[in-house]
C-alpha cells in the first residue's frame, strides 16, 4: 500500500522505516531540512521538504494515490489541517497524531481519527484493521495506554498467549524471534528470548511484566 507521512521527526522517521521494511511505498513530507535529510538516510524513502499543509506540496506527493496519510507532526493543529486536506484531495484513509488529549473533541467533531498511541499506527496499517474496531479495544485512550517492549526471560518456559494471565485491558501486538516478527494471535506460542510488544493501560503494566516473568520497570 501507499503511505504518505506528514512529519519526519522521531515518530515519522520510525513509521517510515518500519512501513518501508514491511513493503509499503512510503513518502514523507518534512519542513525541517536536517530532519528531512535524516529520514532519507534512515528510512531510504522519498522525502519532500516543505509544509505538509501546503496543498500543492500534497499534490506533488501524490496524496490522491495514498491508501493512508499519517499526520504525525508535534503540532495538533497542523495534523488536523493536513488530515483534512488529504481527505479532500483524495486520500483513502487518514490517521492523525494527537499530542494533547484535550484536543480530541475537535478532531472528532471534524471526523478525523486521532490517536495518542503513535507506535500502533503501523500496526493498524499492516493488519488492515478498521480504526473503530481497535478503538473498541480501548487501545486509543489518549494518554492512558503504554507500549511495552520486553524480552521473555529464560526461566519463562513456553506458553500460548491465550494461556497467559494478562490484564483484561492489554493486548500482545507482536512477537519477535530472531529476524522474524509476527502479529500475535491467541494461539501464538511465546518462548524464552522472544521480543514482545504489548499495549496496556498504564495502571496494568506491572501485571503485564509479571505475566511474562519480568520484573516491572
Amino acid at each position: 500500500m501507499r503511505t504518505l507521512i506528514v512529519g519526519g521527526g522521531k515518530v515519522g522517521s520510525f513509521l517510515a522505516s518500519k512501513l518501508a521494511r514491511a513493503g509499503h511505498v512510503v513518502t514523507v513530507i518534512e519542513d525541517h531540512p536536517d530532519r528531512a535529510r535524516q529520514v532519507v538516510a534512515d528510512a531510504n524513502v522519498l522525502v519532500f521538504e516543505g509544509d505538509g499543509t501546503d496543498v500543492e506540496l500534497l499534490k506533488a506527493a501524490d496524496v490522491d494515490r495514498a491508501d493512508w496519510v499519517l499526520a504525525v507532526t508535534g503540532v495538533d493543529e497542523n495534523n488536523l489541517v493536513a488530515a483534512q486536506l488529504a481527505l479532500t484531495l483524495g486520500a483513502k484513509r487518514v490517521l492523525a497524531r494527537l499530542n494533547d488529549p484535550s484536543n480530541k473533541p475537535t478532531f472528532q467533531a471534524l471526523d478525523i481519527n486521532a490517536i495518542a498511541v503513535t507506535d500502533l499506527m503501523a500496526e493498524v496499517i499492516s493488519r488492515e484493521v478498521a480504526v473503530p474496531d481497535l478503538e473498541r479495544l480501548d487501545l486509543f485512550a489518549g494518554g492512558k495506554v503504554e507500549i511495552l517492549e520486553l524480552e521473555v526471560p529464560a526461566a519463562f518456559g513456553a506458553a500460548a498467549i491465550v494461556d497467559l494471565t494478562l490484564p483484561e485491558q492489554s493486548i500482545v501486538v507482536t512477537v519477535g524471534r530472531g529476524d522474524e516478527v509476527t502479529v500475535a494471535r491467541g494461539n501464538t506460542v511465546v518462548r524464552p528470548g522472544d521480543r514482545i510488544v504489548v499495549a496496556a493501560m498504564v495502571d496494568t503494566t506491572g501485571d503485564v511484566y509479571r505475566a511474562f516473568g519480568v520484573g516491572s520497570s
